[in-house]
């Protein structure tokens, strides 16, 4: 079965709903190479992580499935792009 991907641009301290609304994805910080995220979701604790180009992390939201959200670039120390895909 395959899940639908979607591609988001963030800037620095803004929030989004992604994965239909079932994540929320926070850019906390843009750096030259790197970014620092929050992401959440509704009833479950925050993590915070830091990612670099490439880079990825999964987010287990119960049955609202698994993502995988994976940084693809940043720009001008202030915007991020993110490609998050549902893989369960």
């Amino acid at each position: 079965m395959k899940y639908a991907n979607e591609t988001v641009t963030i800037k620095q301290y803004s929030t989004e709903k992604v994965g239909d609304g079932a994540v929320l994805l926070s850019v906390l910080s843009v750096g030259h190479n790197f970014v620092f995220l929050r992401v959440g979701a509704i009833g479950l604790p925050n993590r915070d992580e830091r990612l670099n180009i490439g880079e990825f992390l999964n987010f287990d939201v119960g049955e609202s499935g698994l993502f995988e959200i994976r940084l693809l670039s940043v720009a001008g120390f202030v915007t991020a792009t993110f490609l998050v895909t549902r893989i369960k």
